[in-house]
């Protein structure tokens, strides 16, 4: 809050500075800007730009280092301005006030939103079906605690809603299990096909005019070696196919959700969830997270339907992309008329026996560490 109200004083002192630098300025009258003009409503796209904040918040925090040294402080001591980092969003309550219900305006979720950013698109991970269903409810009769999932998906350039994109989304059931994929370790057993057959927490489903993409799912349960999830894919140009399902198109993003760890921890506290005896990984010790959240914030907005969490909760995020991205995406396995079927080239058909978090997961992570040593010498 300290912080806020310091952003909120320097954006004051700064228009203040450069409007007096010094002398008394000539006041002339412009008969071209209508007089009733009180508002800087016209200007709402422009000033929520991320360039253009980035220039604010990059003038101030200049503004107010010149101030502290003038006045003798050390600057290594002073509050630093920066975009987000996984810390401190890792420290945000994100549960809403909000009064929800299930048949709620779903637009009215993101009124108070703020500036959209870019969301940072990370690994699609190992267990993708690419082809699942569009629906809404992806449930399956599954045990858990019910959630609805909103994501809005914004242009970050311009801040205006993308209808007509579809969001593909899938993550564990309630102990930690994920549907559609065959022999990856920790997931079943590995020798049972039936599993390819199975579509628990999968599913796609199309924006609508205010760019909003929902979904009646259950709140994931954990997996030892990656904190609490949900994976999400934003197709863009993609075609409906008579078999419900879509082909085509591009992905300009690809990306994780989380949760805050209170939740997670009071989650733990239902069956089934409490059954499950995977280690519990927290959000700041999860690569992933640390890479989605240095720049912006992936962790879900949520407020509970009834009085007790077991009655339900309303989750939301924004998505905000990058519409002239098309990001590689590598199914492990593709949903068909006859099911599920392994793609021998998938991130799991290529593991070779072994692995899981401990093997593949490994050299995934060494990899994506490598990648982002080597992005920071450049």
């Amino acid at each position: 809050m300290a912080i806020k109200n310091l952003v909120s004083s320097l954006l004051l002192a700064g228009s203040m500075v450069s409007a007096h630098p010094g002398h008394v300025e000539k006041v002339y009258q412009h008969s071209a800007l209508p007089l009733e003009r009180k508002s800087l409503s016209h200007c709402e796209q422009q000033f929520n730009d991320p360039e253009f904040v980035k220039r604010n918040v990059e003038f101030h925090a200049g503004e107010f280092a010149r101030l502290r040294r003038e006045a003798g402080y050390d600057l290594d001591q002073a509050p630093k301005l920066s975009p987000r980092d996984y810390i401190s969003v890792s420290k945000i309550n994100h549960k809403s006030n909000k009064a929800v219900s299930w048949n709620m305006d779903l637009k009215t979720l993101f009124s108070d939103y703020g500036a959209c950013m870019l969301m940072p698109a990370v690994d699609q991970g190992p267990l993708y079906v690419q082809g699942e269903e569009i629906r809404k409810d992806i449930k399956e009769n599954e045990p858990g605690i019910k959630m609805t999932l909103a994501v809005q998906v914004v242009d970050y350039k311009t801040c205006q809603v993308v209808p007509n994109a579809y969001v593909d989304i899938w993550s564990s059931n309630s102990t930690g299990i994920y549907t559609g994929v065959q022999g990856y370790p920790g997931m079943g057993d590995p020798k049972d096909a039936g599993i390819l057959k199975l579509r628990a927490m999968r599913g796609v489903q199309p924006t609508d005019a205010n760019g909003i993409a929902s979904f009646d799912s259950l709140l994931p349960g954990h997996y030892d070696g990656r904190a609490s999830h949900i994976h999400a894919i934003v197709y863009t140009g993609a075609t409906k196919l008579p078999n419900n399902t879509i082909t085509g198109g591009k992905a300009p993003h690809v990306g994780q959700i989380y949760f805050d760890q209170s939740l997670i921890a009071e989650i733990d506290k239902f069956k089934p969830y409490s059954t499950n005896k995977n280690r519990v990984v927290p959000n700041v010790n999860d690569f992933l997270f640390i890479q989605g959240a240095n720049g912006d914030d992936p962790i879900v907005r949520y407020s509970l339907v009834g009085k007790s969490l077991d009655e339900g909760v309303f989750a939301w995020i924004r998505f905000g992309i990058n519409q002239q991205k098309a990001l590689n995406v590598n199914p492990a396995a593709w949903w068909t008329a006859d099911g599920g079927k392994m793609n021998p080239k998938g991130p799991v058909g290529q593991m070779g026996g072994g692995g899981g978090w401990g093997g593949w997961g490994k050299r995934f992570l060494g990899k994506k560490e490598e990648e982002a040593k080597q992005e920071e010498e450049n």
